[in-house]
């Protein structure tokens, strides 16, 4: 039994003309599948206990930059208020503090590739610690750790006389 009917046949080159738009189309629409992806957990790492109680929540901003050293470029954009950053891969909402210490902080869905990730610990609307880790997402995904800083220019703000991250997020201080 054929495939196709016989070329002499009046389908013959109607399909022969389907295929040909098929074999044009499929490129085009695989690269309109979704792109490949992997969790990547955060682990979120602060001067001191202080300066974790002092910050209220951590905002992740993951930037498309693959060249080496994107996580030094993009620290010193942010610190010094520039605009110019790489493009944006993924911009979720800040977790808290609290989240973050105890392990509920939901892992980042990233595409797979080099990426910088750019945290910032705030306190308001201030931005109070920064840190940046760069990562190379394979399809096993893995952790990141991210090292907070006080950048030089934030002044220290009063610090909680709170023993413990467990005591303030329990609010257990006053």
């Amino acid at each position: 039994m054929r495939a196709f009917p016989h070329p002499r046949s009046p389908l013959g080159s109607g399909r022969a003309l389907v295929l040909a738009a098929l074999a044009v189309l499929a490129p085009t629409a695989a690269g309109c599948a979704k792109e490949a992806e992997a969790s990547v957990q955060l682990e979120v790492v602060f001067p001191s206990t202080a300066m974790a109680i002092a910050s209220s929540d951590v905002k992740f901003v993951v930037y498309d930059d693959p060249a080496p050293g994107g996580c030094q470029r993009i620290y010193l954009k942010r610190i010094t208020n520039q605009t110019d950053l790489p493009p944006v891969v993924l911009d979720p909402p800040s977790v808290p503090v609290c989240d973050i210490a105890f392990g509920l902080a939901p892992p980042l869905v990233l595409p797979l590739g080099k990426h910088s990730i750019l945290a910032i610990a705030s306190r308001g609307a201030d931005d109070l610690l920064v840190g940046c880790s760069d990562v190379a997402v394979s399809a096993e995904g893995g952790v990141a750790v991210i090292n907070l800083a006080l950048p030089s220019a934030t002044p220290v703000p009063p610090l909680s006389t709170c023993p413990s991250l467990r005591d303030a997020c329990d609010d257990r201080c006053r």
